[in-house]
């Protein structure tokens, strides 16, 4: 067996194996990553090697920066009040459809502004949980409504960690820098967004429930900060090719900086926000440590001598979509580690040449990995964070199954037919 197996073997291993004791715990998955990440490198006869180890979370660190001030942003607005008010403002909208849209989209915005499916569900979707509990509506349509918000938040741009991720396999060391997914991301999630929320309808609009009784207004400066920022976001990721300011780091930063002096605003909440996203942030680091080590041990060569024969025609297609159903069929048993890294080396075949559209595609597998896992995907963080009882993961996967064929449809179709759709990179 040549060596660059063994060592892969031994990756592997130390993460199965880690994933398996702690039961997908997400918090244990970063400390597996490193575990694996150490173990390959001392598998290869290199000792410890800290600079690899060390340099591989810098691949991911400018979109990083933009996850962690939005983390800061997205906290601060509902330390503030302001998506408290804001629900109960969509929750007096008449027209049902639009009431029922707007509460998916309200539930997915710290999704959408950070990349983080768990922030949505610890923060907007706890809210709309909660009205949803006293509404009567049954914890399993609530687990699958937030799921669903959560989730389409995610995948819908500025930040998309799916897509993040995948960006990082289209160089050996340096990522492709996170930059014009704002329309591929768009076209890939609002169709699956708008055929949920029709097929749910009576879940998050049921008749008669407008609220009559004026509500109070938003605060004011959270409501100028949601505002300017979101719009400051759209024009420049619109307009990527005509405008670029600074990118969602800058406006993240800002917008959070502006929410310090709002009522309810401060630097201990600020931090609070930031710790939110701990786990996640680390997970991305960590990955970026077995992706490196996995480079510098030769495994990542072995699979370029495996796949370079394959990258003419179609057959690079066919390497991609391949890894892309490995990772989902590995991500009920082991959650997301492993389909995350399979994503990296999908987009490998396409290198530097990377089209975010294809890309986009690609990412699709790492998002959908978060949901179909048993454990330690997205249906064990909502059922726990909201505390819903008797919820079955078969049934809420039922119930989103076709939303979430729907993207994958439109995923592979990007993969297809990624460079003729490049139209849609702006």
């Amino acid at each position: 067996m040549r060596e660059e197996y063994l060592i892969a073997l031994v990756m592997f291993a130390v993460l199965i194996i880690g994933q398996i004791v702690t039961k997908n715990e997400k918090k244990w998955a970063a400390v597996f990553l490193l575990l694996a990440s150490v173990a390959g490198s001392l598998a290869a006869g290199m000792g410890i090697r800290f600079r690899e180890i060390v340099e591989g979370p810098f691949g991911f660190l400018d979109a990083a920066l933009s996850v962690a001030c939005a983390a800061v942003f997205s906290g601060l607005l509902y330390r503030t009040g302001f998506y408290e008010k804001l629900l109960e403002k969509i929750l007096r909208i008449r027209g049902r459809f639009l009431k029922a849209l707007c509460v998916m989209l309200f539930i997915g915005l710290p999704g959408m502004f950070t990349g983080l499916a768990s922030l949505s569900v610890l923060t907007t979707g706890r809210l709309a949980g909660e009205k949803m509990k006293a509404q009567g509506v049954s914890h399993g349509k609530i687990a699958v409504c937030v799921m669903a918000g959560a989730f389409f938040g995610m995948m819908l741009p500025p930040n998309c960690l799916p897509a993040i991720i995948a960006a990082n396999g289209a160089g050996s060391v340096l990522p492709t820098p996170y930059v014009g997914f704002f329309m591929p991301l768009l076209v890939l999630t609002v169709p699956c967004l708008l055929l949920f929320t029709g097929l749910n309808i009576k879940v998050l609009a049921p008749e008669g429930t407008a609220a009559e009784e004026k509500t109070e207004k938003l605060p004011l400066l959270p409501l100028i900060a949601f505002v300017l920022i979101g719009a400051a976001i759209l024009v420049e990721g619109l307009l990527t090719s005509f405008v670029y300011i600074g990118g969602n780091t800058l406006w993240f930063f800002l917008g959070a900086l502006l929410l310090l002096f709002a009522k309810g605003g401060s630097v201990n909440a600020a931090a609070e926000s930031l710790f939110d996203a701990v786990i996640p942030l680390a997970l991305l680091f960590t990955l970026g440590s077995f992706i490196e080590v996995s480079s510098m041990t030769g495994v990542r060569g072995i699979y370029s001598l495996l796949t370079l024969p394959q990258t003419t025609g179609g057959q690079t297609t066919l390497v991609m979509l391949v890894l892309m159903a490995i990772g989902l069929v590995l991500s009920f048993f082991l959650s997301v580690p492993i389909p995350a890294f399979l994503v990296t080396y999908a987009v490998f075949p396409i290198g530097w040449l990377a089209n975010p559209v294809i890309v986009t595609g690609i990412s699709v597998a790492a998002g959908l990995a978060y949901v179909f896992a048993i454990r330690g995907g997205l249906f064990t963080e909502t059922a726990r964070t909201l505390e819903l009882k008797d919820v079955k993961w078969g049934g809420s996967l039922k119930a989103l199954l076709l939303p979430l064929l729907l993207m994958l449809v439109i995923a592979v179709v990007f993969v297809l037919y990624g460079d003729p759709l490049d139209f849609l990179i702006m």
